[in-house]
């Protein structure tokens, strides 16, 4: 038995409550994180300047700059957490937490860079202050941008599928923010504008794996048959199982190594994309598809019941053929005298009709 027949044999399904406990634990463990982090600090998650506001110095060198240099010359100055972005044409961007920086340090951070790094252009040289209100405008903006996301995909799924496929779709989706969320809470990593970008491709990522597997459950109720619903949800998930699997752990190594080679600028941004897409794996799979499953009512086979000559198929195995045949003896003679009685009572009927 090879690996794909082993999971057609998985009852993914039938182990729901499993797969939601495991959630609502890992849920709950980033909730500790935010509110801990909240009593720290006082922000549930590690904002960056681009949301707290401040100083942004961009430096244009004669030669191409060693950000390794670069970083031990603010380190010296002061500035443990600061973070280095290259740009083309032997430019760097410092971002720095602080709202306002003082003239001598900024000169100070030129003029060592200049020295002990490359040579520094003084006149493409330039300090910039970021506002905390910009970087509310920034989080106004991004909360915009999810909440519509979010409502295009439900009115599209709900136009493409059903509603209820809709509503589990959206309601995993808010497991993946919520699981992300809470594992960049508890990792500590720093959020800056990209931050929005990568929520947004999560987004995106979760709801293709999670179209795949409702898209399969349409195709399999064309062609149901007498198979339960429960029992159908499980199987498309089964088949489509080795293929989200392989999609998604795709995107997840390139963002597993990102992590470790993209350096401080894509590091942020990988692990925000690199949780989500774990969590938008898992959620279309064990999380949406048990949803979908607890919401279907099952229709339930009409009994009817029409008043026909006995079978002898439908009689008890344990019956003797005797007393089988003194059965249906008995029920047909009581058929036949409810006839008689019937045709009877209609005579009379006639009859009194005519004397009238």
């Amino acid at each position: 038995m090879n690996f794909r027949d082993r999971i057609s044999k998985w009852n993914i399904i039938g182990r729901s409550k499993v797969w939601f406990s495991i959630s609502l634990a890992i849920i709950f463990i980033g909730i500790v994180a935010m509110v801990v982090n909240q009593v720290r600090t006082g922000f549930p998650l590690n904002l960056g300047i681009d949301f707290k506001g401040g100083t942004v110095i961009n430096i244009t060198c004669s030669s191409t700059p060693d950000t390794a240099k670069v970083s031990k010359v603010l380190v010296d100055a002061g500035y443990k957490n600061a973070i280095i972005q290259e740009g083309a044409g032997n430019k760097i961007t410092i971002k720095l937490s602080v709202e306002t920086i003082k003239a001598e340090d900024a000169n100070t951070i030129i003029d060592n860079i200049s020295k002990n790094v490359a040579p520094v252009i003084t006149d493409q040289t330039g300090i910039t202050s970021i506002a905390p209100v910009i970087g509310r405008e920034l989080e106004k903006s991004g909360a915009i941008a999810l909440g519509l996301a979010l409502l295009f995909v439900l009115f599209y799924i709900t136009v493409r599928f059903a509603f209820k496929f809709a509503l589990a779709t959206v309601l995993a989706l808010f497991h993946d923010i919520l699981v992300t969320l809470g594992m960049l809470a508890l990792f500590r990593v720093e959020l800056n504008a990209p931050f929005i970008g990568a929520f947004l491709a999560i987004i995106t990522y979760s709801v293709e794996d999670t179209v795949v597997v409702m898209d399969r459950i349409r195709e399999n109720l064309r062609f149901r048959g007498k198979e339960e619903f429960k029992g159908l949800v499980n199987r498309s998930i089964t088949e489509v199982w080795v293929r989200s699997m392989n999609a998604s752990l795709t995107t997840f190594f390139a963002s597993f190594s990102l992590v470790f080679f993209g350096g401080p600028t894509l590091r942020d941004f990988s692990m925000t994309l690199m949780f989500g897409l774990l969590s938008g794996t898992y959620s279309s799979i064990y999380i949406a598809s048990p949803l979908l499953v607890i919401w279907q009512k099952e229709k339930k086979p009409v009994k009817s019941i029409v008043s026909v000559a006995p079978d002898k198929s439908v009689l008890k195995s344990s019956v003797d053929e005797g007393q089988q045949g003194g059965y249906i003896t008995e029920q047909t003679e009581q058929i036949e005298r409810k006839n008689i009685s019937s045709k009877k009572s209609f005579k009379k009927k006639k009859k009194s009709k005519r004397r009238h």
